[in-house]
């Protein structure tokens, strides 16, 4: 099949890691992926490293003309058969787009538990420009459902995020403890993500410092960039944990990081997918996250790990306790997890999902049950 994936972001986040992960696992299998992105956007050297063609593009209002016949000459000089965005405006302008021409289907993915506004545009854009829904969890699916009773069920299909777990299996990978100054004894907590309001960095601040009171040796290491950098180094320093928080910055090694820490923690506010934590239990780590969108459908409580109320440090400190010291139960709940992985959230699985789906559609034929049949 010849693929359209549109992003329109300019930053480098969750979804544009998914879609540079996406488009290299489709080109593997044979598929002709043509990537659209800003000029200037922080995935392009990503996606140019990546095996799929890249067509930069200016990318200004959902209806402006010039990006909506640029995007119509992508689609005829490639003779695209799908395609796939990543935001609303990017549905509305290659939908029209796509009336202009041959009307390749458009999919529309939805990468994050936001809630559909109840407005005609809304009604417009989902039941007459998409041509289907692909949500990254049940909750995601949920949300859109009740926010949107128009919109009809059976065109939205869920399929979970995918990774390598070989990309973080023992032998290909390193411990960096000594290289990021913590001991090689010591426990540690992880978090990866942005700085950020909505990845609960000040409860995570607070649960470890209630949490050392009782394991002294813990380690916390932060991987990731943010506006709360400041914060966190402010907050170090106020408790006399210098030594024991480690604000080290983005990282390209995740498996690495992985391999490194003993625990991950991801105590979001709001969430797309968390992927994450995936990446966490492919390396056979618990985890404790918190219950909110699709967390408890990754992280299930007491098994993999477990799951806490938002915004509430001293829930998360007890289960930061819990696991770090109890070695039997950290290792049963990381083995648990690992198996997760391999069952449910592969990159293999997730692509065998999208070509069906992609195929289906391209094909004419509409899908009767979701992906009910594809063992969700």
């Amino acid at each position: 099949m010849r693929i359209l994936f549109i992003n329109s972001i300019r930053m480098y986040g969750g979804g544009e890691v998914w879609m540079i992960t996406a488009a290299k696992e489709l080109v593997r299998r044979g598929h002709e992926l043509t990537i659209v992105c800003r000029p200037d956007a922080a995935m392009r050297p990503y996606a140019e490293a990546s095996d799929a063609r890249v067509a930069p593009m200016t990318i200004r209002g959902d209806f402006y003309p010039g990006t909506i016949l640029r995007t119509r000459q992508l689609l005829q000089e490639y003779n695209i058969d799908i395609i796939l965005t990543n935001m609303d405006k990017e549905l509305r302008f290659a939908a029209l787009a796509a009336r202009l021409c041959h009307r390749p289907p458009v999919i529309a993915r939805k990468g994050i538990d936001h809630p559909l506004k109840n407005k005609l545009h809304y009604r417009w854009t989902y039941n007459r420009l998409a041509t289907a829904v692909i949500a990254n969890s049940q909750a995601t699916k949920q949300t859109l459902l009740n926010s949107a009773p128009w919109l009809d069920g059976d065109r939205v299909h869920v399929i979970y995020n995918g990774i390598d777990p070989e990309l973080y299996a023992p032998e290909r990978t390193k411990n960096i403890r000594s290289e990021l100054g913590m001991p090689d004894d010591a426990p540690v907590i992880g978090f990866v993500g942005r700085l950020n309001v909505q990845k609960g960095i000040e409860y995570l601040l607070e649960g470890f410092r209630k949490a050392i009171e009782q394991i002294p040796t813990m380690h916390l290491l932060l991987v990731g960039e943010g506006n709360l950098h400041e914060d966190v180094v402010a907050f170090a320093e106020k408790h006399n944990l210098k030594d024991r928080i480690h604000p080290v910055g983005f990282r390209d090694d995740i498996p690495n990081v992985m391999r490194t820490i003993d625990l991950c923690v991801l105590p979001s506010l709001w969430e797309g997918f968390g992927i994450v934590l995936i990446e966490a239990m492919a390396a056979g780590k618990p985890c404790i996250t918190t219950r909110i969108s699709s967390m408890p459908e990754i992280v299930r409580d007491g098994k993999s790990g477990l799951v806490v109320p938002p915004r509430d440090p001293d829930a998360l400190a007890v289960a930061i306790r819990t696991i770090m010291s109890d070695n039997e139960l950290a290792n049963q709940m990381g083995e648990t997890g690992r198996q997760d992985v391999l069952e449910k959230y592969t990159i293999s699985r997730m692509i065998e999902q999208y070509e069906l789906i992609f195929q289906r559609y391209v094909s004419g034929k509409r899908m009767e049950h979701g992906l009910n049949g594809l063992k969700e």
